[in-house]
C-alpha cells in the first residue's frame, strides 16, 4: 500500500490503491513510523490512490500534528480534484496542506527566485 524514500530533508510516502477502512490502521502506523523514526517533514504522494475513506482525513490531520510536535510538517500531493471534493463533502475543518504535484510540495524542488541585475 505505501512505501517511503528520502529526498533531501523530506520523506516521501507513496501510497497506491485504496485507503479503505481495512487499510486505515496500517496507513496511520506507517505515517507515525516515518515521522518518529525517519524524517518529520513528509509529503504523502496520492497520485496512485484509487479510493480514500473520509476517515483518512483525520489520519492526515493527526499525522500533521505529530509531525509538528517533532519539528516537521505534513503535506499531500497529486490527488487532483477528488481530495477537494472529499474535504468539501465531509465539511472537515481540519486543515490539509495539499499541492498539485510532488515537485510543488517538496521545498528543495521549488525553483529559486532569480533577482534581476
Amino acid at each position: 500500500m505505501c512505501s517511503w524514500s528520502a529526498v533531501g530533508e523530506c520523506a516521501i510516502v507513496r501510497v497506491a490503491g485504496a485507503i479503505d477502512v481495512a487499510a486505515l490502521p496500517t496507513f496511520a502506523g506507517e505515517l507515525r513510523h516515518v515521522i518518529t523514526t525517519k524524517l518529520p517533514r513528509l509529503v504523502v504522494d496520492l497520485r496512485r490512490v484509487t479510493r480514500m475513506e473520509a476517515a483518512a482525513l483525520d489520519i492526515f490531520a493527526d499525522a500533521h500534528e505529530l509531525a509538528v510536535e517533532n519539528g516537521g510538517w505534513l503535506r499531500t500531493s497529486g490527488a487532483a480534484q477528488w481530495l477537494a471534493d472529499l474535504i468539501r463533502a465531509t465539511r472537515t475543518d481540519r486543515p490539509l496542506d495539499h499541492y498539485a504535484t510532488l515537485a510543488d510540495a517538496l521545498p528543495s524542488y521549488r525553483p529559486s527566485i532569480i533577482s534581476p541585475r
